[in-house]
């Protein structure tokens, strides 16, 4: 089967999409729909994920469209995604990388036809490609892919447009025909090469749909208004396909409504960032990192979720020393409606301490391969409603794993003196940056720094091998720190003042401080932390109001 792209343009700019599409992909089928939310449900519909997409940013809100690529990245849709802007602005192509963006391309004047832009049109609508349609990027920006000649797409652009386009059928005076019993079939319902309404009427999520279409052609007809239920069953870009089928013209996309203004006009929404820990081998120490690492947070003043995504055969729970472990695989079944509720969510939780609250792993091994969905609904509240998300992996990458990776926003590459260390390292780092992970947000982290055989010269050998620029070292702890993390007295180990502690500690606040998180200064309860017995337990605080670490 060939690929499938998923083109998010307005009729005007699918010629410049196409394009692009066959300029990567030879043959690919191409499948156009004209808003953000059609595209994320095809992208869902399809049961392959060998599909891409390219949207036309300039036709909708900036902020939308990165939300849409880290939703298409962040669940594994597509396997590349192109998007197309009108305007070098360095913090919005920043931002569309940092969602996810495989590729962005700097298209001034020539995306958005639903939009008032600089290029000239036509008396046959046909856009004409201004001589700066592609700018080359400025020094230190992220690199945009410059397009063909602009003689080359006002050529094709022209041909595209001489065929007759779906659903409209042109007469020889040029205007839209009625349609026949052997008119194409609807625009945003045709892949070249695949007819929808054969292949795809089955899929989840769009079965019964062509009968919708059917009733709504039939009101339409009769000048009827749809039902507000009708209309509530039938996504909006499909609603606007079958008024064209009928009218013979495409209404354009309504703007969004102004957003409302927050009551803080320089607060941003919140977006925990993501911590995670990955490693070629085992054994190597993520699991303490994680925990211990999580620990310093809270002592920061911050509010730390940790998940333990070695669903198999994780422990993390015993490094943190939780009494009763609750089973993650609770999960399931609540994500089948596709969304989670605080009960379901408290309730497959572990309060480990003040500040850190702890899920996973799963009770019986062989319900990991189910968890890919949980994981990803669950780490979406987490990034709401904490201030940092901490994520222990396992060696084998599951859906799961590679969701959770390919969304954070750190990755510790963590390593030890082994021999087979740094060439697993070397192959888990080219895997994260497979799946969308920048080498810039990765971080060698050499753990047991200063034990028997591990000195300067492996450590070194070490950050070579994984080429990364930001380095991490995490003294060894040595006899006392087994011992501490083998009675689940994580929270004693950060308090200590060993070399392993300073290490921890120092690299934790520097990350945090990196990734824009408001750390305060360090807690007082460092030292009640070490001398108390019994662990209060707190109720990771869902409300931003009114919040009591």
């Amino acid at each position: 089967m060939k690929a499938i792209w998923l083109a998010c343009c307005a009729c005007g700019d699918y010629g410049l999409l196409q394009r692009e599409v066959e300029g990567r992909d030879t043959g690919a089928q191409v499948l156009r729909v004209g808003d953000l939310d059609g595209l994320v449900s095809m992208a869902r519909a399809f049961p392959s994920r060998r599909g891409a997409a390219i949207i036309a940013a300039s036709l909708f809100d900036t902020e939308d469209v990165r939300k849409t690529v880290a939703r298409l990245t962040a669940e594994g849709r597509v396997s590349r995604v192109v998007v197309l802007i009108e305007a070098l602005d360095p913090s919005d192509i920043e931002g569309l990388f940092r969602a996810g963006a495989t590729e962005v391309i700097a298209a001034h004047s020539i995306c958005g036809n639903g939009r008032a832009g600089e290029g000239a049109v036509d008396s046959d609508r046909r856009m004409t490609i201004e001589p700066d349609a592609f700018v080359d990027r400025e020094p230190g920006a992220p690199r945009a892919t410059r397009g063909p000649r602009v003689d080359d797409y006002g050529k094709a652009e022209a041909e595209h447009g001489r065929r007759p386009r779906n659903p409209l059928v042109y007469d020889d005076a040029g205007g839209p025909a009625q349609h026949t019993g052997d008119s194409p079939a609807v625009d945003m319902g045709y892949v070249r090469g695949v007819n929808l309404a054969d292949e795809l009427d089955e899929v989840e999520g769009f079965a019964g749909c062509g009968e919708l279409s059917l009733m709504q052609h039939e009101q339409i007809a009769q000048n009827e208004p749809a039902s507000q239920t009708e209309q509530a069953a039938m996504p909006a870009w499909t609603q606007r396909v079958v008024a064209a089928g009928e009218t013979g013209t495409l209404s354009p996309t309504p703007a969004p409504p102004p957003p409302m203004p927050p009551a803080d006009a320089a607060a941003s929404p919140h977006r925990a960032p993501v911590i995670c820990a990955i490693s070629g081998s085992g054994g190597c120490g993520k699991s303490t990192i994680v925990a211990t690492m999580a620990h310093t947070s809270s002592l920061l003043g911050l509010r730390a979720a940790v998940l333990d995504l070695d669903l198999m055969f994780g422990n993390l729970y015993d490094l943190l020393g939780v009494d009763a472990p609750h089973d993650m695989a609770a999960l399931i079944e609540p994500s089948a409606a596709g969304t989670l509720t605080e009960p379901d969510i408290v309730a497959a939780s572990m309060r480990v301490a003040p500040g850190v609250t702890l899920w996973g792993p799963v009770a019986a091994p062989e319900q990991a391969e189910l968890m890919a969905r949980p994981v990803e609904l669950l780490l979406d509240v987490l990034r709401r409603e904490s201030d940092v998300v901490f994520i222990d992996t396992s060696v084998f990458w599951g859906d799961a794993v590679a969701a959770a990776v390919a969304a954070s926003d750190r990755c510790l590459v963590v390593g030890d003196a082994a021999v087979s260390s740094a060439t697993s390292a070397s192959r888990v780092i080219e895997l994260a940056s497979r799946v969308g992970v920048p080498r810039t947000r990765m971080s060698a982290v050499f753990n047991r720094f200063g034990a028997r055989g591990a000195d300067e010269d492996v450590a070194m050998r070490f950050e070579i091998a994984c080429a990364l620029s930001s380095k991490i070292r995490i003294a060894d702890g040595g006899q006392d720190l087994a011992a501490l993390m083998a009675f689940g007295r994580a929270d004693e180990a950060v308090g200590q003042t060993s070399a392993f502690a300073t290490s921890v500690r120092e690299a934790t606040r520097e990350m945090l401080v990196e990734l824009g998180c408001a750390v305060g200064p360090w807690s007082d309860m460092v030292a009640d932390r070490a001398m108390r017995t019994e662990r209060p337990r707190i109720r990771l605080p869902w409300s931003r109001e009114g919040d009591q670490r």
